[in-house]
C-alpha cells in the first residue's frame, strides 16, 4: 500500500494547515523528510509554483542526492499572467529548478482557472506529447466538477479531489467512477481534512461548530475498534480499490514513517460506518470556507 501515497511538500515551503504545530521546517529537516520517503518506498511529489518555496527546496535535494530522483507533480499558479505559447518554456525553466528532465505529472491548479484558461489545454496535452510530462490532471473540489471533466475532458489522465472520513464514499463514489470510466486516475487529498480530525470536538467553536457531532462520531468509531486518529483517517482512504494514490502531508519525518507504516497495517477500519456519515453542511468540507 506504500506505494499509493504521494508525498504532499507544501509543508516544506509554507505553513500549512489548521493544525500546524511546527510551522515550516528547517532545510535540513525538509531534507531528512524527503530521505524518510525515499527510502521508504515514497518515490512521487506533489508540489505547486504556489507552495512557497519547496520547488527549490525539491531541486537542491535531487542535486544533492542524484540517486534519490523522485516522480514530481507540479501545477500551473492558478492565478498564472503566462500565454498558452509560453508554456513550454515555463515548465522546462520549472524542471531546471526542480533538477529533473521529465515531470510525472503537471496540474491545473483548479477548475476556475482552467476554465478561464481552457485554451491551456491543448498546451498540457502539447507537454505530454513532447515528453516534458508523462501525465496531465486537475485539482477539483466539487462532484459537478469531476463529472464535467469525465464528460467533456477525458484526456486528462488524472484528477486529484478531497476524500477523508467526512467527504466520503457517500459524497463521492458516484462522481469517481464516473472518471474511472473514462480511464481518469483518482488522487486523493485532505486525508487529514488539513488537520481538523485530530482537535478536540469541544474545542471546536463558530464556523466550525456545525462539525462537532460527526467528529465525536468518529471519536466513537476509533474507541469501538481500537483505532488512532492516524489510522482511521488514513487507513479508510487508502483502502479504496478505487483510489490510486494517496496524498499526505507531513511536519516532520517521524510523523511520515507513522503513515508509512499505517500502510502497511491490516487494521479493520468499518468503512461502512464511515461511509455513513453524512455532513449536511457540506461547503464546510472545504477548508478555504472555515475562516
Amino acid at each position: 500500500m506504500v506505494n499509493k501515497l504521494i508525498l504532499g511538500t507544501v509543508q516544506l515551503g509554507l505553513d500549512y494547515g489548521i493544525n500546524n504545530q511546527l510551522g515550516k521546517p528547517t532545510l535540513e529537516k525538509a531534507f531528512d523528510i524527503l530521505h524518510t520517503a525515499y527510502d521508504n518506498g515514497v518515490r512521487i511529489l506533489d508540489t505547486a509554483e504556489a507552495y512557497g518555496n519547496s520547488v527549490e527546496v525539491i531541486g537542491k535535494f535531487q542535486k544533492r542526492h542524484p540517486n534519490k530522483k523522485f516522480n514530481i507533480i507540479s501545477k500551473l499558479a492558478a492565478n498564472t499572467n503566462l500565454s498558452s505559447k509560453d508554456l513550454f518554456s515555463h515548465v522546462s525553466e520549472g524542471c531546471k529548478i526542480l533538477n529533473t528532465d521529465q515531470l510525472y505529472g503537471y496540474m491545473f491548479h483548479n477548475y476556475m482557472s482552467f476554465k478561464q484558461n481552457t485554451n491551456f489545454y491543448e498546451e498540457l496535452l502539447n507537454l505530454k506529447s513532447k515528453g516534458l510530462t508523462l501525465h496531465i490532471g486537475i485539482s477539483l473540489y466539487t462532484n459537478e466538477e469531476i463529472l464535467d471533466v469525465a464528460e467533456n475532458f477525458s484526456d486528462f489522465d488524472f484528477i486529484q479531489i478531497p476524500f477523508n472520513l467526512l467527504d466520503n464514499d457517500l459524497k463521492r463514489k458516484k462522481a469517481i467512477l464516473k472518471a474511472k470510466e473514462s480511464n481518469i486516475a483518482i488522487h486523493t487529498r485532505s486525508t487529514f481534512l488539513q488537520g481538523l480530525f485530530f482537535i478536540d470536538p469541544n474545542t471546536l467553536t463558530d464556523t466550525l461548530l456545525p462539525l462537532k457531532p460527526y467528529l465525536q462520531e468518529i471519536e466513537k468509531i476509533k474507541l469501538d475498534y481500537n483505532l488512532t486518529t492516524e489510522s482511521l483517517a488514513l487507513q479508510y482512504v487508502i483502502q479504496k480499490e478505487y483510489i490510486n494514490h494517496v496524498l499526505v502531508g507531513v511536519e516532520t519525518s517521524q510523523q511520515l514513517i507513522d503513515n508509512i507504516k499505517l500502510c502497511g497495517a491490516e487494521s479493520t477500519i468499518p468503512h461502512s460506518k464511515v461511509d455513513k456519515l453524512n455532513v449536511l453542511k457540506s461547503h464546510l468540507l472545504n477548508p478555504s470556507n472555515w475562516n
